[in-house]
């Protein structure tokens, strides 16, 4: 879900009513989470997004997938699936639940075999623990009593030493990296200072609570709930973050907190793996406008005329690829493209016909390298390979331009 925007600086509040959010909680739970919310918002405060299966998925995916390498991952509230078939792309076991059932009913063909309804104030124990579990833009949609049961049922799915990834619009200065929601209304900067849930909510033009955000509060606020669950903010993973990837994230995905179900030794042993990770991480990918799955082992990627993207080396010597292009009218105007591993010898390969093509690169003795693609001409391929095509995939990596 990609909702936590700025909170409007126009428009209604509503009054410091203590039953007010009780009020609409129920509404909210309805028919709120369909159709109606999940299309390009009218104004700035219509409760609407725009979720596509865009730049934004797969930019997520590559910095949960490259930077923490989950194996099992959970995501709560995961829409129609969309980031979950983008880590299942970069070969995570995902899988997602959603409390909006138009969600689950309109979830992504390639991405419905792993999602589900489900309410986290109702999650029931999974016999095999997620290593990471992700609670991206739905903790706000809560009231704020009801948020400790949330973050201890996330953290009920956990395996010991796992990880919790939140993104919340939470508001005011960041000891860990940049104040993104500025306490903006004298009486934020009230209940900041009391301890509390802002009692005065952002409204959407029908008078409703925008976006369907129940709190709004602190860091602080935020952070002592995720701490009174046992789980342990790692602030330095954070700020490394912070600085390595704001600028490839879009605003409202640098709001980003991470938290470790361990302590002592444990978390130190956490903490440190990470941090080296993402010190020796080369970045996140760019230019590929599609990623998708066909076949079990083979993952396919369509690019724009230029495109990187890291890999792990994992001790191999060579990377082996299969590519195709499918582009109209090769025959008569061939596709030039070229392969190249960080600053090594490029391979370059005319393309003539709409069959597989053998690249083999060599790959440096260091964790990750990049891999960089260009090609002459783009063509926007069809949305699912064609049946014949996919008779013909074989097993391996392979890059679809």
């Amino acid at each position: 879900m990609n909702d936590s925007l700025k909170a409007p600086k126009k428009g209604p509040m509503s009054d410091s009513n203590p039953d007010y959010l009780g009020l609409y909680e129920k509404e909210l739970q309805g028919d709120f989470y369909g159709a109606d919310y999940y299309r390009p918002p009218r104004s700035d405060i219509d409760s609407a997004i725009i979720y596509d299966d865009g730049e934004d998925k797969r930019t997520t995916a590559a910095f949960i997938a490259l930077n923490f390498a989950p194996k099992r991952v959970l995501e709560a509230g995961c829409a129609m699936g969309l980031l979950v078939k983008a880590l299942r792309g970069y070969g995570v076991e995902a899988e997602g639940f959603d409390f909006s059932r138009w969600c689950i009913d309109n979830a992504h063909p390639t991405a419905r075999a792993w999602v589900r309804w489900g309410d986290v104030l109702d999650l029931k124990p999974s016999a095999r623990p997620y290593d990471m579990v992700l609670a991206i833009d739905i903790l706000e949609h809560l009231p704020p009593e009801k948020v400790p049961l949330a973050i201890e049922n996330l953290v009920a799915a956990l395996a010991p030493n796992g990880i919790l990834l939140t993104i919340i619009p939470a508001y005011g200065p960041n000891a860990f990296g940049p104040e993104l929601y500025p306490l903006q209304y004298e009486e934020w900067r009230r209940d900041a200072s009391l301890g509390i849930p802002f009692r005065n909510i952002p409204l959407d033009d029908r008078g409703r609570p925008h976006l369907g955000h129940l709190t709004h509060a602190t860091i602080p606020w935020w952070v002592d709930k995720f701490r009174s669950s046992g789980l342990s903010r790692l602030g330095k993973i954070e700020r490394l973050l912070h600085r390595r990837f704001d600028r490839a994230l879009e605003f409202p995905r640098r709001s980003f907190f991470i938290f470790g179900k361990s302590r002592g030794w444990g978390l130190w042993q956490t903490s440190r793996r990470l941090l080296k990770r993402i010190a020796e991480g080369p970045g996140l990918p760019r230019g590929f406008f599609e990623w998708e799955r066909w076949g079990e082992d083979l993952w396919m990627r369509w690019t724009s005329a230029s495109a990187w993207d890291p890999i792990e080396v994992r001790g191999r010597s060579e990377l082996k690829l299969r590519a195709i292009c499918n582009h109209p009218g090769i025959g008569e105007n061939p596709v030039q493209v070229s392969f190249c591993v960080d600053d090594g010898d490029i391979a370059a390969k005319e393309f003539k016909d709409h069959d597989w093509h053998e690249v083999t690169l060599k790959l440096p003795h260091r964790p990750f390298a990049g891999l960089a693609i260009t090609c002459s001409r783009t063509w926007i391929p069809e949305p699912e390979a064609p049946k014949e095509m996919q008779r013909k995939l074989g097993v391996g990596i392979s890059s679809l331009i």
